[in-house]
């Protein structure tokens, strides 16, 4: 980072691009236990939660029969449970959501939310961190170089920690602006139950080997024979930022064709990459094609692969 950007951008995003910072995040918490915990959710996420060791971690979603997403999860394997941590504004969803296949099976699904918090870290320094009491260390996502669990009654001794460590506390603004440079789709705005996985970029979640789950056989047809028609992107807009739920079409359009060009889903103003965003473009628009803003031609968009890089 340049010296005359580094004056100009925040201290919080500063800190945690060439340091240590940290952003205490609300997390849902759905706890997985019985005797068939593990077939139970090997039959309803993309991911093969069957070949998980203790103390992994991996992403995965639930889909629904037509392969559109359900929700968006990371499952944390430990010795006697199944832990699902999911956004904290869907968590009653989710959870009712699994309840309902459980069905003649020795599964008890429990929602543990209030009894943690998630504290992300960002920045080079993220892994001199060394948590103390009963937290568990998770793996980096998108943005966050490491991510701690922390039992609720533990979180002031790991901030307290954190403080002397010299890190600084990311603020809700800075945090959007890492999550959209990172290109971490937010489950409700980036993405929804309208989605297939594949139009998401969630190759991470999906296992090629395991058996069936449900909306496997879409997501396998998809891949074999065929291509989703949209996916997930980065946008730059050199003419200021255009709002999330814009329309873009293609610069030779009169009007917006039938088919859908592309569509902003988020837009911050980055201190080193400027005004940029997520959304999704047509499968035909390639990276650094321009799109315009289909309400006004005069503003466009690149479409840019994610994450951003300089």
């Amino acid at each position: 980072m340049s010296a005359s950007i580094a004056n100009a951008v925040p201290a919080d995003y500063r800190s945690a691009r060439e340091s240590l910072a940290h952003r205490v995040r609300r997390g849902g918490v759905l706890d997985v236990e019985g005797a068939d915990r593990v077939v139970f959710l090997q039959g309803q996420l993309t991911q093969d939660v069957k070949a998980m060791a203790p103390g992994e971690v991996l992403p995965a979603a639930a889909l629904t029969p037509k392969g559109k997403i359900v929700f968006l999860a990371r499952v944390l394997a430990l010795p006697d449970r199944l832990r699902l941590l999911v956004p904290a504004d869907s968590r009653e969803s989710i959870l009712a959501h699994l309840k309902k296949y459980v069905i003649f099976q020795k599964v008890a699904i429990s929602d543990r939310s209030s009894e943690f918090s998630l504290v992300g870290l960002y920045g080079p320094r993220a892994g001199q961190i060394a948590a103390p009491g009963r937290t568990v260390s998770l793996p980096g996502e998108g943005e966050f170089s490491a991510e701690i669990l922390v039992p609720s009654d533990g979180l002031a001794d790991l901030e307290r920690a954190l403080e002397r460590a010299g890190s600084a506390r990311v603020s809700d603004e800075t945090a959007e602006v890492f999550r959209v440079e990172a290109g971490r789709p937010r489950f409700g705005s980036d993405a929804d139950a309208s989605n297939f996985a594949d139009e998401v970029g969630l190759d991470a979640a999906i296992s090629t080997t395991k058996g069936c789950y449900v909306g496997q056989e879409i997501v396998a047809r998809t891949r074999t024979y065929g291509r989703v028609n949209r996916r997930l992107v980065g946008f730059r807009f050199p003419d200021g930022a255009i709002e999330p739920g814009s329309l873009l079409k293609r610069p030779e359009e009169p009007e917006p064709g039938k088919v859908e060009q592309g569509r902003v889903t988020s837009a911050v103003l980055s201190p080193v990459f400027g005004a940029i965003g997520l959304g999704y473009a047509f499968r035909d628009v390639p990276a650094g094609a321009r799109l315009v803003l289909a309400a006004d031609p005069s503003r466009g968009a690149l479409v840019e692969a994610l994450p951003f890089s300089p």
